[in-house]
């Protein structure tokens, strides 16, 4: 599901819809209203979301259930669609009745901007206690400072993939814990061809390699965003240096002086960052022996009908964050109702149902292969009895599991840390620490920018 990724690969603009029960607009009665009695006024409703491809088809399949439900309200559903598209149509005043986000980066900003309803108002008619449905982690990544403008919709949960028969070769009998070990493992499992190129990676520690960007998130070295002040805190706080150092010693210790170059070929060789969504995905191929991953990659190997043997665990942590061992990166969907979303009731009705209903939660999570988001759905034997699938319920219920800190400032700063790892890595930050000093001061500026 790292859904960001699935958007850009396929932009298409294809709208499908539920089975129609025709036009109309909004009663303009409230959302408990709508839901009761046996007729009502027909009326159609827009999602927009950042499903595409594969993934798209399989939500619309959830849809047609609320339409079978509700079947004055018909759904209709645009794929492919970012954050910025959400921000541009409530500028514009052409918003959808619901969006939905991959992820919880610009919650924040959402709430904060009034872009999005807070959606209390919403609840409280309707009696809910959302304490009590949705665990709180979730609730977190939704809110912000007190404005529940979005609501979660699955998580991803961000782990270990390893290759049994790989790790069988080489008389590996269990997963690595701590980066220490992943770096001897993958310096184990890593393997050439005749020409000196990279056959089988161990392990790519590359920021901008299909997931492996979550391990600079600060979750698995225990690294803070922001001080108590507010203000960044990658230069102040020296795990985030002992973390790229660590990254810069393992290409070196791991693939050689040259290391960079052979992994930059290498991914190269697969087909890209495209290569992450198509039966190409190096883990897939068995061209890769460990990788970060979110809980959606069981899907893919699945549906791409891969022969990969393979088992998941917990993501290795920092050595010196070793009792975080079992915690990981979470965060997924996120849904809202524009500020000037054409019919708000019915889409609250919408938003109500995908969020909290334990059917349509568990449907979505086994269709399409990520963490259910209610505490009734979490309990869903069909994923907590999978083996590949359980650790990822388990790395997402660790207390200390979470997702970055929610900033008005909404994904400029992860965009800025990411810029920053990719030079570094590719050896044009001569100074970490004046580097670390200069891209916390930039995420400040932003701030003061509004």
């Amino acid at each position: 599901m790292k859904r960001i990724g699935v958007a850009i690969v396929a932009a298409g603009m294809m709208v499908l819809s539920a089975c129609t029960a025709g036009g109309g607009t909004s009663t303009g009665v409230s959302a408990v209203d709508t839901a009761s009695g046996a007729s009502h006024t027909p009326v159609t409703i827009n999602v927009w979301s950042f499903y595409s491809a594969r993934e798209f088809d399989q939500y619309k399949s959830v849809l047609d259930d609320f339409h079978a439900k509700y079947p004055w309200i018909t759904v209709t559903s645009t794929p492919a669609k970012s954050d910025q598209d959400f921000l541009r149509a409530v500028n514009t005043g052409t918003s959808p009745d619901i969006a939905i986000s991959a992820g919880p980066d610009n919650v924040a900003k959402f709430c904060d901007s009034g872009a999005y309803k807070d959606l209390t108002p919403f609840v409280q008619q309707d009696g809910l206690d959302l304490a009590s449905i949705i665990p709180p982690q979730a609730l977190r990544y939704t809110s912000y400072k007190g404005n529940q403008c979005t609501l979660p919709v699955l998580s991803d949960a961000y782990g270990l993939y390893y290759n049994t028969d790989l790790f069988q070769q080489a008389r590996l009998t269990a997963p690595p814990k701590t980066l220490s070990q992943l770096e001897t493992y993958a310096k184990q499992l890593t393997t050439y061809n005749t020409d000196g190129s990279i056959k089988v990676a161990g392990y790519v520690p590359l920021g901008a390699f299909y997931e492996s960007g979550a391990l600079y998130n600060g979750v698995y070295s225990g690294s803070q965003w922001y001080d108590s002040s507010g203000k960044s805190a990658f230069a102040t706080d020296p795990t985030w240096a002992s973390l790229l150092q660590w990254q810069k010693d393992f290409i070196a210790n791991v693939y050689g002086p040259d290391g960079y170059s052979k992994l930059q070929d290498f991914f190269s060789s697969l087909g890209g960052p495209n290569s992450e969504w198509s039966p190409a995905q190096g883990f897939e191929s068995g061209q890769i022996a460990m990788a970060l991953d979110g809980e959606w990659r069981t899907a893919f190997i699945r549906d791409d009908k891969s022969k990969v043997g393979y088992a998941t665990a917990p993501f290795p942590v920092a050595d010196a964050n070793a009792s975080a061992y079992g915690a990981g990166q979470i965060g997924g969907d996120v849904i809202g109702i524009p500020t000037n979303a054409p019919h708000p009731a019915e889409a609250w009705l919408l938003l109500k149902y995908l969020a909290t209903d334990t059917g349509a939660e568990m449907k979505l999570a086994e269709t399409l292969g990520n963490v259910p988001t209610t505490f009734a759905a979490l309990k869903d034997p069909v994923l907590s009895n999978d083996p590949y699938f359980k650790p990822f319920l388990d790395i997402f219920a660790n207390p200390k599991s979470a997702f970055k800190p929610l900033t008005v400032i909404g994904q400029t700063d992860s965009d800025l840390w990411g810029s920053f790892i990719d030079d570094w890595e590719a050896g044009k930050v001569p100074d970490l620490q004046k580097g670390l000093t200069n891209v916390a001061s930039q995420i400040d500026q932003q701030f003061q920018l509004g």
